[in-house]
């Protein structure tokens, strides 16, 4: 690829972020998602710590309620206003609509993340370390957001594609909330498995690199799928 299509690569990308940004007010469901997450991680966070849940069960609503319905309804928006069709004829590729819609969310979504760790952290440092776990979840969730916004045909498609995973994520957390590390070791397959235990070691000041492995391994495998689908799609 030569510099000069490079940059009109930026170029669209920074587009199509700009038409994502200016959507984003008449979006309802999205600012509803995004102004109850906010509402519900600031309220808590004056709750006493011994009072206030883990940590992991409230990233589950950021990740699930936030990131994976944002990125689904954006992503199915174009569909569903049949505007793919004449950004497609404006010379836009479909990777370029990808690409730029998680990254629309992926930024909106750190926005939050910088609050949460603002409130819930000790410091920058630690601050950090909490972002480090938190990543390959995101992009999980982004991921798989994406494809539930290209297989759904409406947003209610995608809340109701989205029902099960909820109701996955939310299960395991509520056992991860009321067992012990070891106790329940199946669980060790679940990508929250490691954050909410991750999360638990960084606290205590141990170390949390090892609790990265499984998410990594995750977020490789669901890019993966998610790129061999893309191509029988579209090739």
């Amino acid at each position: 690829m030569t510099t000069g299509e490079k940059k009109v690569s930026f170029h669209r990308l920074k587009a199509l972020f700009y038409k994502d940004l200016c959507d984003l007010p008449g979006n309802g469901q999205i600012l509803l998602n995004l102004i109850g997450v906010l509402i519900f991680i600031t309220l808590l966070s004056f709750v006493p710590a011994e009072q206030t849940l883990p940590l992991s069960f409230l990233l589950a609503f950021i990740l699930t309620m936030l990131v994976m319905l944002m990125q689904g309804s954006v992503m199915v928006e174009e569909y569903e206003q049949g505007t793919i069709r004449r950004l497609r004829q404006a010379g836009f590729s479909m990777k370029e609509l990808i690409l730029s819609k998680m990254l629309f969310t992926f930024l909106v979504t750190a926005v939050i993340l910088l609050l949460f760790c603002f409130l819930y952290g000790d410091g920058v440092v630690s601050s950090l370390k909490l972002l480090a776990l938190i990543l390959p979840n995101l992009m999980t969730i982004l991921i798989v957001g994406t494809f539930l916004g290209m297989k759904a045909k409406n947003t209610i498609e995608v809340s109701l594609y989205s029902v099960p995973l909820f109701t996955l994520y939310f299960f395991v957390e509520g056992l991860l909330m009321n067992s012990t590390e070891g106790q329940m070791p199946w669980l060790a397959v679940f990508p929250n498995y490691h954050l909410h235990y991750g999360i638990e070691q960084l606290y205590s000041g141990g170390p949390f690199l090892a609790y990265l492995f499984v998410p990594v391994l995750w977020l490789g495998f669901s890019a993966l799928l998610f790129m061999m689908w893309f191509r029988k799609r579209y090739s």
